[in-house]
């Protein structure tokens, strides 16, 4: 679901308002505004002011935090979160989509009071996760799980790039029931998982369809605790096996995993 197919989008943020710019028409996902984005800042927006009471005031107290978002698209959460507050960030997301982004930074320029920091990033490769200088306080990320492929560099990216006692921050929607499977099972390997209860999204865009996490390290040091060159069933296989199963299966994995190999290889490939 798309929040509308109007080529241009207002979001009212605080005393401001974002001017969005989509095209629907495009190949690239990202040139679009996905429902998740305006959700995760309108969460945020309701929830900024500090209080005893208000129970992500740690999180969403943004003074002196560094933040980056992952797939950004046309910057509506990167905009939005920047007007609440998150002043240290910058925007990712890959070379196709870059124009789109640009665009939306320029158009909203005057409500923003400065031009925002962006990037080139493909979630795997590390010397441009190694050029952002990681790690973040938070990792910002809407509607970026659709494609099973690219799960596995998407958390580890993640997990690389969020520090210790730092916060992913995802607004979520299913798009692909293999790529939410693989997701998740990653997910909880790496982070402890807190969903945010549905009544505690803005009212007016608490749409039924999309969530909002927040995503904690469960291991303080970094270790990439993720299958490589191999697919969700296949690494699900090898760890409930016994040893003499295992070897009995041995020639079966291999290929199965050659075979994940090569898709993802001419995934990677297509991308970019």
């Amino acid at each position: 679901m798309k929040f509308t197919d109007s080529p241009v989008i207002e979001l009212p943020v605080g005393d401001a308002v974002l001017s969005l710019q989509q095209d629907n028409g495009s190949m690239h996902v990202g040139t679009s505004v996905w429902p998740c984005s305006l959700v995760l800042v309108k969460f945020a927006e309701r929830w900024v002011p500090p209080s005893d009471s208000n129970p992500y005031g740690r999180v969403l107290d943004f003074g002196g935090k560094r933040a980056v978002e992952l797939g950004t698209g046309c910057g509506v959460a990167g905009m939005g979160l920047y007007l609440l507050g998150l002043t240290d960030l910058v925007l990712t997301d890959i070379a196709p989509v870059m124009p789109a982004l640009k665009r939306n930074l320029k158009v909203n320029k005057p409500t923003l009071r400065k031009a925002l920091k962006h990037s080139v990033l493909y979630w795997n490769n590390a010397q441009q996760i190694s050029a952002l200088n990681p790690t973040f306080d938070l990792v910002i990320a809407t509607d970026v799980v659709y494609i099973r492929e690219s799960v596995p560099s998407l958390v580890s990216a993640m997990e690389t790039l969020v520090s210790d006692d730092g916060v992913v921050l995802l607004g979520y929607q299913l798009r692909s029931p293999e790529a939410h499977e693989l997701f998740w099972e990653l997910c909880d390997r790496v982070f402890h998982v807190e969903k945010v209860p549905h009544e505690h999204l803005h009212p007016d865009y608490a749409y039924e369809e999309t969530d909002v996490y927040l995503l904690r390290k469960k291991n303080k040091k970094h270790t990439n605790m993720l299958p490589k060159k191999n697919s969700s069933r296949t690494w699900r296989m090898e760890n409930s096996l016994s040893p003499m199963k295992k070897q009995g299966r041995e020639a079966d994995a291999d290929e199965e995993k050659l075979t994940v190999y090569v898709c993802t290889l001419l995934f990677l490939y297509i991308e970019k």
